[in-house]
């Protein structure tokens, strides 16, 4: 698509990773393949904007300030930069990144980092791909500073903001020069993760079955939903339960907590799914097919 519009405008050009984009002199637009192209505002006509609107979303972003140590994680993972002075001073001792995703403006990017900074103990770099997503790294320095649980983390954002927000946590590396490759392997995962899953916090050990069934074709994915969940395939209620109950570790009293449901009524629908497909989910590997099966049926 890009050599095609560039044929048309010659201005065209496709915006670097956090390169900051020129807003006064181009119009920027973005592509199903989420590239950022801008055309020269001289060069596009109402009538070609309006065209180019049909088929490109048009692309705003606030810039916003970046601090020292943003600069270097962005020199880091997008310049291959692997030496950032801050972090080889201060002795960075591990790194992880936390993909975010907000309902699309629905707030403020400043207020979110000023909240965000609120709830760490530091100040924690947030490297932003427009208004509505970015990572945060959260950084190791020593052995004692405490894990972040980002369930309750959501939990705050989403209250104070009244927004749909998902974390998706990373693995925790140590190594600067394995960071640019971890953090575009994990915008990966996060955006495929996406289609399938819709719970406000996934770590990067619960997404990897979502990758996994994300390669299979749509004829194999219609046999093994057919197959596996067989009557139960159009009881969404009941397949929603099923898989809060294996999500929870096949923990009957803490799925029930979840579901608001007395513990011997979830007993009852987890009775009726193995009734109605033959499936033990009690037992670890055919828990493990009807939670896949389930992951490809919502997508």
């Amino acid at each position: 698509m890009f050599e095609q519009l560039k044929e048309l405008f010659p201005s065209l050009i496709q915006a670097e990773p956090h390169i900051q984009l020129d807003m006064e002199r181009y119009h920027w637009f973005k592509t199903k393949e989420n590239e950022v192209i801008g055309v020269d505002k001289e060069e596009l006509s109402t009538s070609e904007r309006d065209l180019l609107k049909l088929f490109l979303e048009p692309y705003q972003v606030e810039q916003l300030p970046v601090t020292n140590r943003e600069h270097e994680w962005i020199d880091v993972l997008f310049h291959n930069k692997h030496h950032a002075p801050t972090l080889t001073t201060k002795k960075l001792q591990s790194f992880r990144f936390i993909y975010f995703r907000l309902s699309k403006n629905s707030v403020d990017p400043v207020e979110f980092r000023e909240a965000i900074h609120g709830i760490y103990p530091t100040k924690v770099p947030i490297i932003w791909e427009n208004n509505h997503e970015g990572i945060i790294v959260e950084e190791a320095y020593n052995e004692q500073e405490k894990d972040i649980s980002y369930e309750q983390i959501v939990d705050v954002l989403m209250g104070d903001f009244y927004i749909k927000l998902h974390f998706y946590v990373g693995p925790v590396l140590t190594d600067l020069e394995r960071a640019s490759d971890a953090y575009k392997w994990g915008k990966h995962t996060f955006d495929k993760l996406l289609q399938y899953n819709k719970k406000p916090v996934t770590t990067f050990v619960e997404a990897v079955p979502f990758l996994i069934v994300d390669h299979l074709d749509e004829k194999n994915r219609s046999k093994i939903t057919e197959t596996v969940l067989q009557e139960t395939l159009s009881d969404e209620e009941l397949l929603k339960t099923i898989q809060l109950f294996l999500e929870c570790g096949s923990n009957t009293t803490l799925a029930a907590k979840k579901l608001y449901m007395h513990r011997n009524s979830l007993q009852y629908r987890v009775d009726k799914f193995i009734d109605k497909t033959g499936i033990d989910i009690r037992n670890f590997n055919q828990a493990l097919t009807v939670y896949l099966a389930i992951m490809l049926k919502n997508k």
